[in-house]
């Protein structure tokens, strides 16, 4: 949080913009996505969603793309794409093309909009992992009874879920959008 706080003084003076997903466009995310994010990936996510400039609503169509967001740089990992036409503002990010429908708030130093989806990162899909090593005990002995095993898989199963500490999607994306409130917040106090 402190990260992004930091980033929202930094672009104090050119203002921001923030694509702000609701409570619906979360819980349309594929069931337990944010639960596997790492906590840098769950900033990145926040981060991705801001643009480093202030932008009305009657200029979209001025920016170029790849639009650079506060998540970073790298359009090969970070792509996020805006095409307006007339009033329809359209974003694409290599995983999602969500739609702006409409504004939440808006001066000129801060945009706030209301988008239809979460902006994925493209990164977050591209990640090219080692595939996992064969585990180093032996394995359990197939069991005889075929009707047991979609049993024991379902224990086996459960009991991995609640070692994860995962936590429910409507917790995460509360802690998300608390997150980018307190950020407003803290930026708003420091434009009065």
């Amino acid at each position: 949080m402190n990260n992004i706080n930091s980033q929202l003084i930094t672009a104090k003076s050119g203002g921001i913009t923030i694509l702000a997903p609701d409570d619906s466009a979360f819980s349309n995310l594929k069931a337990g996505f944010l639960n596997s994010l790492n906590e840098g990936q769950k900033i990145e996510l926040v981060q991705f969603h801001i643009l480093p400039e202030f932008v009305s609503s009657s200029n979209f169509d001025s920016l170029s793309n790849p639009v650079q967001t506060v998540a970073g740089k790298d359009p090969a990992r970070l792509p996020l794409n805006v095409n307006a036409l007339g009033n329809s503002v359209n974003i694409s990010t290599g995983v999602v093309n969500a739609t702006v429908l409409g504004v939440v708030y808006s001066d000129n130093k801060l945009g706030i909009y209301h988008v239809d989806k979460v902006l994925l990162p493209l990164d977050f899909f591209l990640t090219n992992k080692a595939p996992a090593l064969a585990p180093t005990t032996l394995a359990k002995a197939p069991k005889a009874a075929k009707d047991n095993s979609s049993e024991d898989d379902q224990d086996e199963t459960n009991q991995d879920q609640n070692k994860s500490g995962a936590v429910n999607l409507v917790s995460i994306s509360g802690t998300t959008l608390m997150s980018l409130g307190i950020a407003l917040v803290a930026l708003a106090t420091m434009w009065s």
